[in-house]
């Protein structure tokens, strides 16, 4: 007699339960598969170079890998991230991967970050051109690929700079470059991040100070970095600057007259040289410069939005020590730079060449 015919449902070698492992191992290895043979099993001996930016989030970087062909996909690498807790510490920097590297290694990397190994600094201050010739010598690029790049006009509006050249506009901070890095890559990159300390210092302003533009904010920020040595006296440099253009007065700034005669900011200014004919010369021009003199710092751009509130001074000559003493009269001025004299003498100080003619002129 024969049994009882099985249910529709459960006929055949396939149950519901073998079709539900069946997916989830092949769920399974499709995950494995992107996270440990993202490029395959035999990938070619290629590398990839990735830029990560300061602040930039890890979706972002995850789109970056994909597209160079680091990640097949990006959920797996999110996920990952979020369970080994580095979704939050991808270093800046940037990384060169060999194609088929696992996704744990790759993150494990970014957590780690470069370690200083392909770290070039720069310093605050510096011009384009002196910019140029370190990244020259980190990178192994020849200079006249980067002073070029510097005035090129097509490069400039892809930045959005409008101005005559990137002159002011790269920050001052240390970045890891590996070497052969492009100009394009490592100005972009210097160009974004003084697009940000800008960006963060103009933050909850209804206005910037004197109706200054950006450029003109860069260009007092420049003057007022080549003057200082000291943070604290940056805004106090900058309101006295800002003293002058309010009364029409000259800014009588020294190394105005050093750039425009293609020296760096930070030389010494000769009284004969206070008379040359350069549009930077604020000795014979009224107003700031046609641009920035140097690549001011974060300290230098603050400086100027938030100078030293309430206050006269005209007038200042640096002491010798890293510090200036202030005036509020031409009077008072001339005995401040005999004082100056005196302290840059004495055993302590650096001495007569480190004295500034700032301001030396008569007011006009």
């Amino acid at each position: 007699m024969a049994g009882k015919p099985r249910s529709a449902g459960r006929s055949g070698p396939f149950r519901p339960r073998r079709w539900a492992l069946l997916l989830l191992l092949v769920a399974a290895l499709a995950v494995a598969s992107d996270l440990f043979l993202p490029a395959g099993f035999f990938p070619p001996h290629e590398h990839r170079v990735v830029m990560v930016m300061r602040g930039q989030n890890l979706r972002g970087i995850a789109s970056e890998l994909k597209r160079v062909g680091l990640l097949r996909g990006t959920l797996s690498f999110l996920v990952l991230a979020r369970v080994m807790e580095l979704d939050r510490h991808a270093k800046a920097g940037q990384y060169s991967f060999p194609l088929g590297i696992t996704v744990p290694a790759l993150l494990r990397a970014l957590a780690y970050g470069m370690s200083g190994l392909n770290l070039v600094t720069i310093p605050e201050g510096l011009t384009l051109s002196e910019v140029s010739l370190l990244l020259s010598n980190h990178l192994g690029v020849p200079v006249a690929a980067f002073d070029s790049l510097g005035q090129d006009r097509a490069f400039l509006d892809s930045l959005g700079v409008d101005a005559s050249g990137l002159e002011g506009y790269l920050a001052p901070d240390s970045y890891e470059f590996l070497p052969g890095t492009s100009p394009e890559v490592a100005f972009r990159t210097m160009a974004e991040r003084q697009r940000t300390v800008v960006r963060r210092a103009m933050s909850g302003r209804d206005s910037l100070p004197l109706g200054f533009t950006v450029h003109q904010i860069l260009t007092l920020a420049s003057i007022v970095e080549s003057e200082a040595m000291k943070d604290d006296e940056r805004p106090r440099i900058a309101r006295v600057y800002m003293n002058r253009m309010e009364r029409g007065m000259k800014l009588q700034a020294d190394p105005t007259v050093s750039y425009g005669l293609g020296r760096s900011p930070h030389s010494r200014v000769y009284l004969r040289q206070l008379r040359s004919n350069t549009p930077f010369n604020t000795y014979l021009y009224v107003g700031l410069p046609p641009g920035p003199i140097c690549n001011p710092g974060r300290s230098s751009i603050e400086g100027v939005l938030q100078p030293t509130a309430d206050m006269n001074e005209l007038y200042f000559v640096a002491r010798g020590d890293g510090r200036h003493i202030f005036a509020r009269t031409y009077a008072e001025h001339l005995a401040n730079i005999r004082e100056a004299h005196v302290l840059q003498s004495s055993p302590g100080g650096r001495g007569a060449a480190a004295d500034s003619t700032i301001m030396a002129m008569p007011p006009s």
